[in-house]
């Protein structure tokens, strides 16, 4: 038994010092370090639960002979068989849920070094924000940060630059959570009327950056409110089912929304979902959509097999969907008129 903990303290021991390793990574040498230091430990990760899977097989079979006495009888069983066998459930569930919360652990930290190498094959530098201070500022640049009437964070963001053939940027990804608020009304068993207050949790995600081409224009998949101007419907169908355009002008959007311009939005709206494209009053451009893998690829391998690990975190993994909004919003810019310039180059 001793034996058993030791090891258990060896492998939560073992994880905490590759995490910090991790979080201070700078480079992908870093990141081989740390699955090196997984290989040297000389034997599986894994936590031993042997005691635990004892004690929910146990607690597994108290519950089924109670659960068994409690069809046998009925409305004349004891009340404490019953609560008694309501509690044998429950810790037989939690032993559960530890033995799969530790194994979690393990796979949460595979992701961890993976998704940690992506970004640094892709330039992105993780940024610290307030949360909730940082959605408040992007609110007053952009419109779609003004989703969710209780509350809005932004969890995640990343700076990096992008380098096309005719124009390069700096760019800031992010995830943005928010929450709408709402009361419904229902019956309970007596007929009664009640209210209930239900949380809806949504996630979006994006790129803002310059775009000093235009300024004042919004082409909109999924609504957002505070949004003012001119609605504009240039000649294609599919666009219109697509987007609703608002501009400052018509004569602003008509010049944007060149043939080119307009079909590489058709085919980018093939690629993310409720895509928007808001240009805001200081010639930013905040491209968004509802996307979760746009910075996430399937892992291949793990500490299991940690010199496939190590081979695989060696190779260099371009995130595809990030490369297409980059290449998206390059194809923007190109085919922008430069009449729309608000800077002095």
């Amino acid at each position: 038994m001793a034996e058993h903990k030791s090891n258990n303290q060896k492998v939560n021991a073992l994880l905490a010092a590759v995490r910090t390793q991790v979080a201070n990574a700078q480079t992908e040498t870093d990141l081989i370090k740390a699955i090196e230091d997984v290989k040297a430990f000389g034997a599986p990760i894994k936590f031993n639960h042997l005691i635990n899977y004892i004690i929910a097989a146990v607690l597994g079979c108290l519950s089924v002979l109670g659960f068994l006495y409690l069809y046998q009888n009925g409305k004349h069983a004891n009340n404490l068989v019953t609560f008694a066998t309501a509690l044998l459930v429950m810790f037989s569930i939690g032993t559960l849920t530890l033995i799969y919360s530790k194994n979690k652990k393990i796979r949460t930290l595979e992701d961890y070094i993976f998704n940690r190498d992506l970004q640094l094959d892709n330039r992105l530098t993780p940024v610290a924000v307030s949360a909730e201070q940082h959605a408040r500022e992007l609110g007053f640049r952009f419109h779609e940060f003004n989703r969710g009437n209780y509350s809005r964070e932004i969890r995640a963001l990343y700076q990096a630059s992008y380098q096309g053939k005719e124009y390069s940027f700096d760019y800031h990804f992010y995830h943005f959570h928010y929450v709408d608020k709402r009361t419904t009304m229902h019956t309970n068993s007596k007929g009664q009327w009640r209210t209930k207050t239900v949380y809806d949790h949504y996630d979006r995600y994006g790129l803002y950056l310059p775009f000093h081409f235009i300024s004042n224009l919004a082409l909109i998949s999924k609504s957002i409110s505070g949004v003012s101007g001119y609605n504009y419907k240039p000649a294609s169908i599919q666009f219109n089912k697509i987007y609703k355009v608002i501009a400052e002008s018509e004569i602003a959007a008509a010049k944007f929304l060149k043939p080119t311009v307009v079909l590489a939005c058709e085919q980018i709206a093939q690629s993310f979902r409720e895509v928007n494209f808001e240009f805001n009053e200081e010639t930013e451009l905040c491209m968004s959509f509802r996307d979760d893998d746009v910075l996430t690829l399937e892992r291949k391998h793990g500490f299991d097999r940690p010199d496939e690990f190590i081979q695989e975190i060696k190779g260099v993994q371009i995130l595809p969907k990030l490369q297409i909004a980059l290449e998206h919003i390059h194809t923007l810019m190109t085919y922008s008129d430069n009449n729309f310039r608000k800077d002095n180059p």
